[in-house]
């Protein structure tokens, strides 16, 4: 049968529970909702149900926690049935008791507003804190571990399911665990997932935050590459990472309220964005570099991990795991004294 551009969609849209259940296999007793279930694994012995099934961005998928394997009804069909894509999509098309497309799901109204949004973060966040457990402190520690990162607790991460697919997540209180200031979650999968599920954000994006007084500030893009300062500089900054804010100047008014004498960059040594609508790396540093020193603060742009030929500085550590003096890092950088502001 030849396969039409129409033919792979369609099969993707195949209620994945539907065709479990006419290959004989049962979602676990309270474990099924219209579009999402859990299951014993069909493709192996389970002694633990581990085997997800959701409806997610208009197709039906599958994933395998202990297994970390995941796909669509075509994937399933070629590992179930032991066949090549090809055939796989042939015996879906012919099989007389394949359900019919099933249609989308009606979408819970996200918060409509920042107040809204950052309520709901807030919400998540105190639920998480409510049922953290030793073992999923364990976990968190385990990720820190796992990139060779400090590991604090007054940082309030949290472990936080997420999704139809309850994946688990590190969730970052942004900017800080402060309640009256929390904008939002930033969220990193714990485990193995597809790429799409890898971030989150939950409620307003905002740049995170640890302050030390009276501390030099270094902002980077990711909470990685803060962690990794400390350990390739010391605990000597007070640490800002973007976190993707679309705009340089949306990170002003957290930094306006911590009065830096001197601020630190060192964001990705990155090529410039396809997308014109995204900066990235040296052309966001630059405009960082304009606006801050319009406002007043020195500004220093780091080179360190630029000179070593990596991306930022969590590589860099991995890298070269050694410690990098304050006055080596201040000397290979590029110094942009403060403009007058009178």
């Amino acid at each position: 049968m030849p396969i039409t551009p129409q033919d792979i969609p369609h099969l993707r849209q195949i209620n994945l529970i539907e065709y479990l259940s006419s290959l004989g296999h049962q979602p676990v007793p309270g474990q099924h909702k219209p579009h999402h279930a859990l299951y014993h694994s069909p493709l192996r012995k389970d002694r633990n149900p581990s085997f997800s099934v959701s409806f997610v961005n208009e197709a039906w998928i599958w994933y395998d926690f202990a297994q970390h394997e995941h796909g669509d009804i075509i994937d399933f069909a070629q590992t179930y049935f032991h066949l090549e894509f090809k055939e796989a999509v042939d015996h879906l098309l012919r099989s007389g008791n394949a359900p019919t497309p099933q249609k989308t799901a009606p979408a819970a109204l996200p918060p409509q507003n920042e107040t809204e949004r950052a309520l709901h973060a807030r919400k998540l966040y105190h639920r998480a804190k409510a049922n953290m457990t030793a073992d999923r402190e364990n976990e968190l520690r385990a990720y820190f571990d796992m990139y060779r990162l400090p590991y604090y607790a007054h940082l309030g991460a949290v472990w936080l399911p997420l999704g139809e697919l309850n994946l688990p997540y590190i969730a970052f209180p942004l900017p800080s665990p402060n309640v009256h200031f929390m904008q939002g979650l930033m969220c990193r999968a714990l485990r193995d997932t597809p790429d799409d599920y890898r971030r989150r954000f939950r409620g307003n994006r905002s740049p995170w935050i640890m302050r030390r007084r009276d501390a030099p500030i270094l902002i980077t893009e990711s909470i990685m590459d803060c962690l990794s300062s400390d350990v390739l500089f010391g605990p000597i900054f007070t640490l800002c990472a973007l976190n993707g804010l679309p705009k340089p100047e949306s990170v002003w008014p957290f930094l306006e309220r911590l009065k830096p004498k001197i601020i630190y960059l060192a964001l990705d040594n990155d090529l410039p964005s396809d997308d014109p609508k995204i900066k990235k790396g040296p052309e966001l540093q630059r405009e960082l570099v304009d606006l801050l020193s319009t406002k007043g603060i020195h500004t220093m742009e780091v080179q360190v991990h630029h000179q070593a030929g990596v991306k930022d500085l969590h590589r860099l550590w991995l890298q070269q795991p050694t410690r990098i003096s304050g006055y080596h890092l201040s000397r290979s950088g590029i110094h942009h004294p403060a403009q007058s502001t009178s």
